[in-house]
């Protein structure tokens, strides 16, 4: 019987996120890739900030929120918490960002797949507290339901934009 520990069964979780949000980037069309929609006098994210954000976050939480690991990439803290896609300094192209994101997510796999479970209850290494709870768990499961709710942004550039997700 082939058991998963429940570090393997979150990274599977999030495996399947992070194919749908490969998805949605690919529709992405470059015209539009970089425009900031405006609703009721608030900016949204532009679909370019949300990519680089989404690698931020996942290098953040897990490659050293649950690693302890720096990947050492030098545009990153560009596009953390509250930081402003008009004032981000890099010129990075999409596929520059997409391939970060490849390599961020890679190595945040093999964090999770070799996480043993006594692990998921112990403090994690930024010091983050989700749901009252700053251990490496609570991390991992905050990355997760982060994601989605930047995809989320993304399928309405996507739908405002006429690109059909199915």
């Amino acid at each position: 019987m082939n058991t998963k520990t429940e570090s393997q069964a979150l990274a599977e979780a999030f495996e399947s996120v992070r194919n749908l949000t490969k998805l949605y980037l690919s529709r992405m069309d470059d015209k539009f890739l970089r425009t900031r929609y405006e609703i009721n006098g608030v900016k949204l994210n532009n679909a370019y900030w949300i990519a680089a954000h989404l690698v931020w976050s996942e290098h953040f939480l897990i490659v050293q929120g649950v690693g302890n690991k720096d990947m050492d990439i030098p545009w990153l803290d560009e596009f953390g918490f509250g930081s402003n896609p008009d004032e981000v300094n890099q010129e990075l192209n999409i596929d520059m960002i997409l391939d970060k994101m490849d390599e961020v997510h890679a190595e945040a796999m093999k964090i999770l797949k070799s996480l043993p479970d006594e692990e998921i209850e112990k403090p994690n290494y930024i010091d983050a507290t989700f749901g009252q709870k700053n251990t490496k768990g609570a991390v991992i499961k905050h990355c997760i339901r982060h994601e989605p709710m930047h995809l989320g942004q993304i399928s309405w550039i996507l739908k405002i934009n006429g690109i059909r997700l199915t």
